[in-house]
Order: structure tokens, then C-alpha cells, then sequence
């Protein structure tokens, strides 16, 4: 399998897994609180800035998601983008595991989020820089 077709896989993968966060956006809030209080982590805050954090994220995921499958779309062309991408992420991993662990998440879900997280931007600079190299040697051979 190519790098460039691997890359859109792995786009698409991670694109899908956040499109999952939509349901979030219009689920009951009784179902947040069971799945709140499922994970341990205690009784949902109550208050409009909770509801509108819960929401307003998870929409966000989603349609970040949608933008993970356009860069599938055509990984040459946006090659910048996935390079963005995957610095955001590399970046996002001590973040979320700064964010993670002063909120008092489980430890599971703050390796997940950090581990995820590094390793998807890793694998997305990782092979957009083999690609580019393969591609460009292909361009000076024609």
C-alpha cells in the first residue's frame, strides 16, 4: 500500500471516529449524566456553560472530522493541511494531558488522549515527509 494511500485511510479512520462526537451535540442530557457518573467521575455540573461546552465541542470534533475527509480526498494537494494537522495533534498531546489530569479524568482516558493524540500527528508527518520525498523523486525521473 502507498503512503498516500495509507495516509487517506488513516485520515479517513480518524474523520469517522470523530464523527461519532455529533451525537453529543443533540443527545439528552439525562444520557450525558448516566454515562458521566458510568465513567466515575461523579454527578454532570449543572449549569448552562457545561451544556454549552459539552455541545459546542462536540460539534466542533465533528466537523473537524468532515475536514479529515476532505484531506483524504486528495493528499497531495493538501499536504499542508495534513502537515497542520499533524503538528495540531503532536501538539495537542502534552496539552490534553495537561487538560486531562488537573480535571481529574481517569488515567485510561488521559493515556488514550495523550498516546492517541501524539501518535496520529506523528503518523501524519510521518507520512506525508515519506511521500513527499517518494513524489518528488518520482517528479525529477519524468
Amino acid at each position: 500500500m502507498s503512503n498516500h494511500r495509507l495516509l487517506a485511510w488513516l485520515l479517513r479512520l480518524a474523520g469517522a471516529c470523530e464523527l461519532f462526537a455529533f451525537f453529543a451535540v443533540v443527545m439528552p442530557r439525562s444520557w450525558m449524566e448516566a454515562s458521566h457518573a458510568w465513567l466515575g467521575m461523579g454527578a454532570l455540573p449543572e449549569g448552562a456553560v457545561v451544556m454549552f461546552m459539552i455541545r459546542q465541542a462536540s460539534y466542533t470534533y465533528g466537523m473537524h472530522g468532515i475536514s479529515l475527509f476532505l484531506l483524504a480526498s486528495d493528499v497531495v494537494r493538501f499536504r499542508p493541511l495534513v502537515r497542520l494537522n499533524g503538528v495540531s495533534f503532536l501538539l495537542a498531546a502534552p496539552v490534553f494531558f495537561l487538560i486531562d489530569k488537573t480535571s481529574g479524568i481517569p488515567w485510561w482516558w488521559t493515556l488514550v488522549d495523550t498516546l492517541g493524540c501524539g501518535f496520529f500527528g506523528a503518523a501524519l508527518l510521518w507520512l506525508t515527509s515519506a511521500a513527499a520525498v517518494r513524489q518528488g523523486a518520482r517528479m525529477i525521473e519524468t
